[in-house]
């Protein structure tokens, strides 16, 4: 017995001093972790402590999270899985596994890994928001839907995942949508231009009986706050629903344009089939040629558009705007002076005159500057009026004026690259570099590709 005693003692000591050289080795290895200074080095250090004590399984998650912070992608999988074999993955490790996997472009085992991590004891809830995320890009709304409300029943405070529900909610429950816009807009004014269009159009959609129209209407309101691909989800469910609905194509085809689908035309010639005496049928094939260059088919469709509604005013600046691509600046002036005749009290398109005007450096005394002023008489001490005055000024070589209107711009409007550009535009006819210069910093900085330019070409 004492025999066997001292052989195990043996065999014991034997393992130790074997081990604990490896075992110190780990912690020592942690001790580097805690002093690397970059991601990769402490990720590695994680990895070997991990290798070795073994009773530290949890390092393998860490590792991966530190590989993940430094863009290791690979490598962080490779230790995550290391901890999910080991059934050392916390409710975070999760999420963080599927995140990498997401980010190196397999979306489909990064929805398994988060769904997997659902049946967990724990789990984190912003698997709900990434489920969510998933779901969305996939067209599956109704199930983002579903997660996204999950994921607020825990982050009530949430304005963003609040308006993302709110969007999703306008093609399945859109009254659902209206409280959950009006929850975001509250929670972050930010949200509320955007809001507000929604639930008008929801609210419209609410008003007729035809179920097709009510798609038609919501997804034009998708469309106006730049949600191309739900909009394109409502206008399939509106041609869907009514298969004779031409500007439920016409308006496919646009959402067509803006998600880099493939069937534009084919879905605005059905529309034209369907009903060639629609003005929005016209209006938006006018739009496809025109984004595509053919301008003299954009503008023949335009020009069926203004026979058909002759009171709309939008129709003409289109058509003026398309005889200027042409190089007809006299017919595309008188297209634009129109549009003024049917809508005189309107701001919009007396601003519109006078930047045609001033674009194209033409009529800029006798039409541009007019029709500046008369838009600020309709409009006072409006910032892009007051802008578009002060250019049409510096075109004139009027500098007094033009920096008058244009100071009283940039106070107004502190944030617009135009108002700064054109001040620098100003100050570069008048001599003053250094006063160029700061304004064409701030223009660039407010994403001004024309003052980056100027500013290589001037100050290189």
């Amino acid at each position: 017995m004492q025999r066997k005693f001292r052989a195990a003692l043996i065999v014991l000591a034997l393992a130790l001093s074997v081990w604990t050289p490896f075992i110190v080795s780990g912690y020592a290895e942690l001790d580097k972790a805690s002093r690397a200074s970059a991601h990769v080095e402490a990720a590695e250090h994680y990895e070997r402590a991990a290798q070795r004590i073994p009773w530290r399984p949890d390092l393998y998650e860490l590792a991966g999270h530190y590989f993940y912070h430094a863009g290791e992608y690979a490598r962080a999988q490779e230790a995550y899985q290391q901890a999910f074999e080991r059934d050392a993955l916390s409710p975070d490790g999760w999420v963080a596994w599927g995140d990498v996997l997401y980010l190196s472009g397999d979306a489909q085992r990064a929805a398994e890994v988060w769904t997997q991590a659902l049946d967990q004891p724990a789990h984190s809830a912003n698997l709900y928001s990434r489920l969510a995320e998933i779901y969305q890009q996939s067209g599956e709304y109704a199930k983002a839907a579903q997660f996204l409300q999950q994921y607020i029943q825990i982050h009530s405070q949430d304005a963003s995942a609040r308006y993302r529900l709110g969007l999703l909610l306008t093609l399945t429950a859109p009254q659902q949508a209206v409280t959950e816009l009006l929850h975001a807009a509250q929670l972050d004014p930010q949200f509320d231009p955007a809001s507000q269009t929604l639930r008008t159009a929801v609210n419209l959609a609410a008003l007729s009986g035809d179920l097709s129209e009510q798609k038609v209407i919501i997804g034009r309101g998708l469309g106006l706050v730049d949600e191309w691909s739900l909009a394109h989800a409502a206008f399939a469910e509106a041609v869907r629903l009514d298969e004779k609905n031409a500007e439920a194509w016409a308006w496919l085809g646009e959402a067509e344009q803006h998600t880099a689908g493939s069937e534009a035309l084919s879905h605005l010639d059905r529309a034209l089939a369907l009903d060639s005496n629609s003005p929005v049928v016209r209006g938006l094939r006018g739009l496809y040629f025109q984004r595509i260059g053919n301008h003299r088919q954009a503008l023949s469709e335009f020009q069926s558009a203004a026979k058909l509604e002759p009171e709309n005013p939008a129709w003409y600046v289109s058509i003026g705007e398309e005889f200027a691509n042409l190089g007809d600046l006299i017919t595309a002036l008188e297209a634009y002076q129109y549009a003024t005749t049917v809508a005189p009290q309107d701001a919009h398109y007396w601003q519109l005159l006078a930047e045609f005007c001033a674009r194209n450096d033409a009529y800029v005394r006798d039409v541009g500057i007019p029709a500046a002023r008369k838009a600020l008489e309709l409009k006072p001490k409006d910032p892009p009026l007051l802008d578009t005055l002060g250019w049409l000024m510096i075109l004139d070589e009027r500098y007094y004026e033009a920096k008058w209107y244009l100071l009283q711009a940039v106070e107004a409007d502190p944030q617009s690259a135009s108002v700064h550009f054109h001040l620098a535009l100003l100050y570069l006819q008048t001599g003053d570099s250094q006063a160029m210069r700061e304004h064409l910093i701030q223009a660039r900085d407010l994403g001004s590709a024309e003052a980056e330019a100027l500013l290589a070409q001037y100050f290189p």
